[in-house]
């Protein structure tokens, strides 16, 4: 953030000057050298001290600040209410009485950035997440309210919904370094490695830990940290970091000096994280902890007006052009969209790669159609239940996973990683599935009957 501090006293400036430590700062100590400053350079904040070379000489400055889009704290050692009226009436943001604390300093910046948030989150919103839908709007308007606390936030919404997007548009939001943000997919690592990766390590505090390691946490000091797929941390890393959260402090694995760090938390989750806390897989402390502010994301199916939008953005990125024609169109309109935009974005890289030019509904690969008919197809009919009474849930829904992933498998000629993009798992997940040996129970129970293919029927 570039700052200017307009002070006629040395102590006051050496003192604002440090409180702004990690900022651009430039000083003026005159009402000329000032008004030079604020209006040939810019400025995102001025400090201006009322009395300069004469009494209130800054509420001119003020003005001059505000006809150039500054935001403007007063910082003074007049308390009078006529004073602090023509100051806010001339155009001034904020009025510090000297002198200006830290916290007291924090809180007029964030309330700067709120203040210059407004048109800038819906410029980010426009150009990085498309979207038509009044819900979906009235949720990223959230954002713009971010800045303004230090509280957790939770960003919900099935896979491919963009909860990612959203994540760095709050980065641009908080005018934060591509350095003070840093990101982690909870789901990629084991439990014990997560924690190494939050909080750090020190050499030898495990197995091939030849080194010490510098945790997410503390890079993120004085920044973000955002934790995508949250619900997959285990419970004991959930205690963990929830701590970490509360008390902004930790020990990395194999230490016992504690390491502070002043974070913000962005958590994501495709997962019903209620639902997760019944099923006691989630601490409803945690959850508590991390869902002060929540921003939700919809699925597409539930958005309808965004799925043309979406097929023209990501058919922009590509130098060669296609023409949609209106009968693809209302397919395209008609179909679920199972994984949202990254179906999209491959439905229009397959378009591109086998060189269409002019796309009729023949043009829209089986898998996506295919898909749509198993989410079309909710109730179940008298044989199922039948074949649940007999088997059990569990078993029954095993063998209705197995036969869903092979069916997805077979749509993709073998190819586990693409089966996995369809279904919205992981390829490994696929893998395991596939690998699991059914029992005897599952055997006789289906009878080599498939339960996928009664759902589409």
């Amino acid at each position: 953030m570039r700052c200017v501090i307009i002070e006629d006293e040395k102590l006051p400036r050496i003192a604002l000057r440090g409180l702004l430590n990690g900022h651009e700062v430039k000083e003026a100590q005159s009402f000329s050298e000032a008004k030079e400053l604020l209006s040939t350079e810019y400025f995102d904040v001025a400090f201006i001290d009322l009395d300069l070379d004469k009494k209130l000489a800054g509420l001119e400055l003020a003005q001059i600040a505000k006809s150039k889009g500054i935001y403007s704290i007063i910082t003074t050692g007049h308390t009078e209410n006529e004073i602090i009226h023509k100051a806010y009436e001339l155009g001034c943001q904020d009025y510090l009485t000297k002198p200006i604390t830290e916290k007291a300093l924090n809180i007029v910046l964030k309330r700067h950035i709120a203040f210059d948030s407004e048109d800038r989150v819906d410029s980010l919103i426009s150009k990085n997440y498309i979207t038509q839908d009044p819900k979906t709007l009235n949720e990223l308007n959230i954002i713009k309210k971010i800045s303004l606390t230090d509280k957790p936030i939770l960003i919900k919404g099935p896979s491919g919904t963009g909860k990612r997007v959203v994540a760095h548009i709050i980065r641009e939001t908080l005018k934060l370094p591509k350095n003070k943000f840093v990101e982690i997919n909870c789901a990629q690592f084991s439990e014990s490695l997560i924690e190494s990766e939050l909080f750090g390590h020190k050499k030898g505090a495990f197995t091939g830990a030849d080194r010490d390691k510098t945790g997410l946490l503390t890079q993120a000091d004085n920044g973000v940290i955002f934790l995508d797929e949250i619900h997959s941390l285990t419970k004991r890393a959930q205690q963990k970091l929830m701590k970490a959260i509360e008390e902004k402090e930790f020990f990395p694995v194999g230490s016992s000096k504690p390491i502070r760090s002043n974070f913000k938390v962005i958590c994501a989750t495709c997962e019903d994280l209620i639902a997760l806390i019944s099923e006691n897989k989630f601490r409803p402390d945690f959850y508590a902890r991390i869902s002060s502010m929540q921003l939700e994301l919809f699925p597409l199916k539930d958005r309808k007006c965004d799925i043309l939008p979406l097929v023209k953005f990501y058919n922009e990125k590509y130098s060669r052009k296609i023409s949609i024609t209106e009968d693809a169109e209302k397919v395209l309109l008609g179909l679920e969209w199972v994984n949202n935009t990254r179906d999209i974005e491959s439905l229009v890289e397959y378009w591109h790669i086998h060189g269409l030019g002019i796309i009729s509904p023949n043009d829209i690969p089986k898998h996506f159609k295919t898909a749509h008919l198993v989410n079309e197809s909710s109730s179940l009919s008298k044989r199922e239940i039948k074949k649940i009474q007999e088997m059990g849930m569990k078993e029954y829904l095993d063998v209705l996973r197995l036969q869903i992933v092979e069916s997805f498998v077979e749509i993709s000629n073998g190819n586990q990683r693409e089966a996995a993009a369809m279904l919205g798992c992981s390829k490994q997940l696929v893998g395991k599935i596939l690998n699991q040996k059914r029992d005897s129970n599952f055997e006789r129970g289906f009878e080599g009957e498939s339960v996928y293919e009664e759902h589409i029927q």
